[in-house]
């Protein structure tokens, strides 16, 4: 094997310990987020771009419900510890929904609800990834009012920024936020209907505006309930019409039901939702596009046509390279004694692709099903629940699809802890690994878990070793994150930090690690046939380079790969410097 080394490569290395792995393989263990004292409830997970995992929650332990977060690395390594950064110290005795998200640098967004004042109000905070709290320790308070506020959501924005939206006694207000937290849009965006109320559902970013989701209560408490959206740019243009897109306005959401929906990743989003108008519960998808123009038909795309069952909570994913979406759901029989977990595919112009009744990924059975989520994967999807088997006994479980409606990894269990389980959370990075996290009463009456499932469905450790840092830059020792398999199919995510900002970065991939001992650290050499080192490329203004690509194919398995980012740094590149080394086996 060559191991010639250039003059570059003799520059480097500096050995320091690496953190060890925390995510378990051990569906009985799973990984505690918060096991304080009290009640812990209504987890949220986001992924920041460096394939970390932010995972936020009301804490019951002190005098109110505080809103507190935690930072997992790629790893599932715990950065800020035990208890997490306490974002906000409310006196609530009771919750609502609040927002997460994380901004363009990879920083943590949240708005809630604020009562240190006289009067409820909508806050907003940003934690940055070292767990400081970049807006101060006191929140920032967007509103000044004596009337109702409830349930914000909040996005970051691709120019830095965020975007909050909030139900204001009968209206849905919106402001967007600078990088400091200033207002942006003077007294912001207030949408009122002529009759009835708007409440806010759900929020993601488009660029440097927004969709936003919300309920119109067309009227009194029994009155129809419709689901609308719009989408609003960097300015708070409104760009799906003055009066707002009716996504659904043909029958009625239950109340109480606020539906989510997923980016398009293309500018437009897909909505899924149940018409609860009759006692014919049924669930529906609709994708709108970056114009507004809805692709399927007015009021969507039914799941399945049967009337001899009821559908309730669906989840709807898109996939961007084949133009489909997936939908998932809780199917039960007319009585609702039964349950089961089924789904339907659509074709770019809502098609119904697995029959007309969809196809189960879990028969019904003398359980119940809740929490359904889809994640959209490699031209199939991964679905995921709870099953409650028996009192006192809830299964966080999983299973995958392909695109043909076949089931290629039957249902399996995230987590077999008997306890009660709730509130299921699922968010997918950059590399195809997902986490979930849910409320577990295992130990008390709540304590927050999470589990990570990578992109072939397993659990545990990452396949990456970290071989330990090299050579500090001009400003930090480069730190090299691996996440992803090396499965085909699968991506590599491969990221970059603590890097000099406007520095050269290179890639280096090859098939063997050398120890250098007067240097005292972990070199891969450069050029190595078939890899090599690829293209540069420019760290940005903080240091990050994070990269998505698939893992190179055509390699035997055993075969061990290496991977190192080699930096020539700012000014004039004219120093050197090195990250840790990365190694990881080809299945």
């Amino acid at each position: 094997m060559h191991r010639t080394l250039s003059r570059l490569a003799l520059a480097l290395t500096l050995l320091v310990p690496a953190a060890v792995a925390q995510w378990t393989a051990n569906p009985g263990l799973n990984t505690a987020i918060s096991t304080a004292a009290g009640d812990q409830s209504q987890p949220k997970v986001v992924p920041a771009p460096d394939g970390s995992f932010y995972v936020a929650w009301f804490d019951g332990i002190a005098s109110g419900w505080d809103v507190r977060l935690q930072r997992l690395d790629a790893y599932g390594v715990k950065q800020w510890g035990a208890n997490g950064v306490l974002v906000a110290d409310r006196g609530y005795s009771s919750t609502q929904d609040y927002g997460l998200d994380v901004d363009a640098g990879g920083n943590a967004l949240l708005t809630f609800r604020d009562d240190s004042g006289a009067s409820d109000q909508i806050a907003a905070s940003k934690v940055l990834a070292d767990g400081t709290l970049a807006w101060g320790p006191t929140p920032v308070l967007l509103t000044a009012t004596a009337g109702f506020v409830a349930a914000p959501s909040i996005c970051g924005t691709t120019d830095g920024g965020a975007i909050v939206s909030w139900t204001e006694d009968s209206s849905t207000r919106v402001q967007k936020l600078d990088a400091n937290g200033a207002p942006l849009w003077g007294a912001g965006l207030t949408w009122t209907p002529g009759a009835g109320s708007y409440s806010v559902c759900d929020s993601h970013e488009a660029g440097a505006g927004a969709i936003i989701s919300f309920v119109h209560q067309t009227g009194g408490f029994g009155s129809p309930r419709h689901l609308y959206a719009q989408k609003v740019d960097g300015s708070g243009g409104l760009l799906w019409g003055a009066n707002h897109l009716a996504v659904f306005d043909g029958g009625s959401l239950q109340f109480g039901n606020f539906p989510d929906f997923r980016p398009d990743g293309s500018g437009g989003a897909v909505f899924s939702w149940y018409d609860a108008a009759t006692s014919l519960l049924n669930v529906y998808a609709q994708r709108v596009l970056s114009n507004g123009t809805e692709a399927f038909p007015h009021n969507g795309a039914a799941g399945s046509l049967s009337t001899l069952r009821v559908r309730v909570s669906p989840s709807a994913d898109y996939d961007p390279a084949t133009g489909e979406t997936f939908m998932f759901w809780t199917e039960q029989n007319l009585t609702q004694s039964v349950s089961g977990c089924f789904g339907q595919k659509f074709d770019a112009a809502g098609v119904r692709q697995w029959g007309n009744n969809g196809t189960f990924i879990f028969p019904l059975a003398s359980t119940s099903i809740t929490g359904v989520n889809t994640q959209v994967h490699q031209g199939g999807a991964f679905v995921f629940w709870v099953n409650a088997v028996t009192n006192n006994f809830d299964l966080a479980c999983a299973g995958r699809m392909n695109g043909n409606g076949t089931v290629d990894m039957g249902a399996y269990d995230a987590s077999t802890v008997v306890s009660n389980k709730s509130r299921l959370v699922v968010a997918r990075n950059s590399a195809g690994n997902q986490v979930l996290g849910w409320v577990d009463d295992r130990s008390d009456a709540g304590d927050i878990y999470v589990q990570n499932v990578d992109c072939d469905g397993d659990f545990g450790p990452s396949s990456w070793s970290d071989l330990g840092f090299a050579k500090p830059g001009s400003v930090g020792t480069p730190k090299l994150t691996v996440d992803g398999t090396l499965s085909l199919g699968c991506p590599l995510a491969v990221h970059l930090a603590d890097a000099a900002p406007g520095a050269l970065a290179y890639i280096v991939v090859g098939l063997a690690d050398v120890n250098l001992p007067f240097y005292g650290g972990t070199l891969v050499p450069a050029f190595e046939a078939p890899f090599g080192t690829f293209l540069p490329l420019l760290t940005g203004p903080d240091g990050k380079l994070p990269i998505t690509a698939p893992w190179p194919g055509g390699v035997p398995g055993g075969t061990e790969l290496f991977l190192q980012y080699w930096i020539v740094d700012p000014p004039a590149f004219a120093g050197f410097s090195a990250s840790n080394a990365s190694m990881g086996t080809v299945p």
